[in-house]
C-alpha cells in the first residue's frame, strides 16, 4: 500500500428539515465519507447525501428530521 497523506475535516451545520443544505468541506476530493448525526441524541441518521464536487456535499432531509444535525466529512 502506498503511503499518502490523509485529509480530514469535521464540521457541524444546522440542517432545515425538508430542505436541501449544501455543506462546504474544502477537502478538494470526491473520495469522502459523510455521516450525519442527531445532535440531541447522538444517533446516526440516514438521509440523502450527494457529492456535488471536490469541496461540497448536498444533504437532503425529509420533514420530521431533527433540527440540528452534525455532519462529519472525512476525505482521502
Amino acid at each position: 500500500m502506498e503511503n499518502s497523506e490523509s485529509k480530514t475535516a469535521r464540521g457541524m451545520t444546522t440542517v432545515i428539515p425538508g430542505r436541501n443544505t449544501t455543506v462546504h468541506h474544502g477537502l478538494g476530493t470526491t473520495n469522502i465519507i459523510v455521516s450525519l448525526y442527531n445532535v440531541a441524541t447522538g444517533n446516526e441518521l440516514n438521509s440523502g447525501i450527494t457529492i456535488v464536487d471536490e469541496n461540497n456535499v448536498l444533504i437532503t432531509t425529509a420533514s420530521g428530521t431533527p433540527e440540528e444535525i452534525k455532519v462529519v466529512v472525512i476525505g482521502f
